[in-house]
């Protein structure tokens, strides 16, 4: 697990203030337990990005990075940018950049010297590990930049590929310039938090961490789901269907085929570090069989013509005055750039979310006969999918015959209506866990643009609406409308949990937005009352093995609650902080179910093949 912060010099620096660490050459501020790189029990918490002012004492601008990449066809570029995405997600992060500088530089050996002096002058300075020269963000970057300044074609017409790492390690100086904006030392005032908080989300986009079976099955289950739920409470919606009218394609095909091209640009060539090539996508499926329609469905589903996204990135303001390193459209909708019949994969990683989080923006687009009332109906009734999926997760681990798990439906029908409770309840002797799930996503202006009113307007609504749920939840047990389940005189303390959907950066500075929505909300005052903890559900995941074989939930979230150092961190890194590893493992369930996902997409496309493919 490695977390990529943008500023530039954060190495560590003299003390400014409780709880933080300032750069001695900038006097910007990081966390201090972000700012310090080290290995607590063995798992990466923090890096420091080598940039081009770094190690080589200049300041790039946008026209050298532009005039590096102009030297080449747009298509030579992305095949590169391609290549190096792939060593990034097939290699541990210091592993990968070596090769990356082995595969780029005509002198491998000479840069590399240069990188190891730069990591000398910072040893001096207390850090003990490599910087990263190269990260995703910095191949998203490139490639919008090569959209924007290269000929659209598709030879070769450079055969030293220096200049395009050079680009690479400029970015991050482009990048960097842009996220410090409004970076303070001022971290107690409200424009000082906004401007760390906005720094912490815009990072977000790229440093989450998630076990992509997981996702994918996740992902599988929420959006393009075997059956309807059988709640009578609540009007279904068949997304299946709801899918193949939006994009024309049967959604076991259009996965199969996501599924397919992913694994052709996923790795590279292990002894050569070689980057898959483009691909015509009617050669790449000749031998399925397919229609024109499906194959024009799974191009439309996938890929942007490099024209249109040129436009695209200059309608939005991408250019020299403003690289939007975080405002990845259409590269984030679109992963494949189409190029003079070809189909180019710029960054991995961006494909692999298409295939997990991505497909929720399918619902949202807006054609013909997706209009808005269904748009908004989707949204509403994607949260309701959303609960399922997790309520079935605590099904699995607590069985009904233990009386400990209380679901929605249980909890409706014992408290009155007036009082609207929480999703579920689960019951640990003196200690009762609330839970409340939030398929809520932050807006994409919130993550791309920094955008703080939308933040803490969906905080609000996110937060201070659940706090009120505990609230009426907290309300009806000491009432004694659970007395049938539990007696409030046995409870000792409510410990709140929301579990959300989106993987939100949980620090410091978004928990205060947090506190501020709960105290707003005049809520969770109760004396037995918990402070409120969040818990995305790819954490969540998991802990389902730990809970199934008897561990507690409760008591991970209360020692949580009483370590300062992560309170307000993610749960996660807590975890391994403490030296749990053995409690974040591979899910088994999740496991089996995608094995079974898997084979039925591989019988699909050999059915397609008419035999093997």
């Amino acid at each position: 697990m490695t977390r990529q912060k943008g500023v530039r010099d954060l190495a560590p620096g003299p003390r400014a203030a409780d709880g933080f660490v300032r750069s001695a050459e900038t006097g910007l501020l990081l966390p201090d337990r972000l700012a310090t790189p080290h290995r607590l029990s063995g798992a990466e918490w923090f890096r420091i990005r080598g940039t081009w002012q770094d190690v080589y004492g200049q300041k790039p601008t946008w026209q050298d990075v532009a005039d590096r990449l102009s030297r080449f066809g747009l298509g030579q570029v992305l095949v590169v940018l391609g290549g190096v995405s792939a060593i990034l997600n097939s290699y541990e992060p210091l592993k990968s950049q070596p090769r990356i500088v082995q595969a780029l530089f005509q002198d491998p050996q000479r840069v590399g010297r240069a990188f190891q002096d730069y990591w000398e002058r910072l040893k001096l300075e207390g850090v003990v590990d490599l910087p990263l020269f190269f990260t995703e963000p910095q191949v998203v970057a490139i490639a919008k930049i090569a959209l924007l300044v290269c000929p659209h074609v598709t030879e070769r017409s450079s055969r030293s590929l220096q200049p395009v790492g050079e680009a690479l390690i400029m970015a991050a100086d482009l990048i960097d310039r842009e996220e410090a904006v409004g970076l303070t030392t001022d971290v107690r005032s409200s424009r000082g938090a906004d401007a760390w908080l906005r720094f912490v989300v815009m990072n977000g986009v790229f440093n989450a961490s998630d076990n992509f079976k997981h996702a994918l099955v996740r992902s599988h289950d929420l959006y393009i789901p075997d059956g309807l739920p059988v709640d009578p409470d609540h009007t279904a919606i068949d997304l299946r269907q709801r899918f193949e009218e939006i994009t024309g394609l049967d959604p076991d095909f259009a996965w199969a085929m996501g599924m397919a091209l992913f694994a052709n640009w996923r790795t590279v060539d292990r002894k050569s570090d070689r980057p898959p090539g483009p691909l015509s996508l009617k050669t790449y499926t000749s031998a399925l069989n397919l229609a024109e329609t499906e194959i024009g469905g799974i191009q439309k589903l996938f890929a942007v013509d490099s024209g249109e996204a040129r436009k695209t990135l200059r309608d939005r303001g991408c250019g020299p005055r403003a690289l939007l390193p975080y405002d990845i459209n259409p590269l984030d909708r679109w992963p494949l750039v189409s190029l003079e019949g070809r189909l180019y994969c710029p960054s991995v990683q961006l494909l692999r979310w298409k295939l997990t989080a991505g497909l929720h923006h399918v619902f949202l687009r807006r054609t013909e006969g997706n209009d808005k009332a269904k748009r908004d109906g989707y949204l509403t009734y994607a949260g309701r999918v959303f609960g399922d999926y997790v309520e079935a997760l605590f099904r699995r681990v607590f069985p009904t015959s233990a009386g400990r798990f209380v679901d929605d439906r249980t909890l409706r029908r014992m408290i009155p209506a007036k009082l609207k409770a929480c999703d579920g309840v689960i019951l640990y002797g003196d200690t009762v866990l609330l839970l409340e799930y939030k398929a809520t996503l932050l807006p994409y202006g919130v993550r791309a643009k920094g955008d703080i009113g939308g933040l803490r307007s969906k905080v609000a609504k996110i937060f201070g609406t659940a706090a009120k749920q505990f609230d009426n939840t907290i309300q009806a047990i000491e009432d004694g409308c659970l007395g049938s389940l539990v007696q409030p005189s046995n409870v000792t303390r409510y410990l709140p949990l929301v579990v959300t959907l989106d993987m939100l950066p949980v620090e410091g500075f978004l928990y205060q937005a947090i506190e501020r929505a709960i105290a707003t909300s005049n809520a969770l005052t109760h004396g037995k009352a918990q402070p409120l903890q969040v818990l995305a559900v790819s954490e969540l995941e998991l802990l389902e093995d730990y809970m199934a074989d008897g561990g507690s939930l409760a008591a991970l979230l209360l020692k949580r609650i009483e370590n300062d150092t992560y309170r307000d961190s993610p749960l996660k890194n807590h975890l391994l902080a403490q030296g749990y590893h053995r409690v974040l493992r591979s899910n088994r369930w999740l496991q089996r179910r995608y094995e079974a996902i898997s084979e039925r997409t591989m019988n699909l496309l050999r059915a397609k093949a008419g035999g093997p493919w």
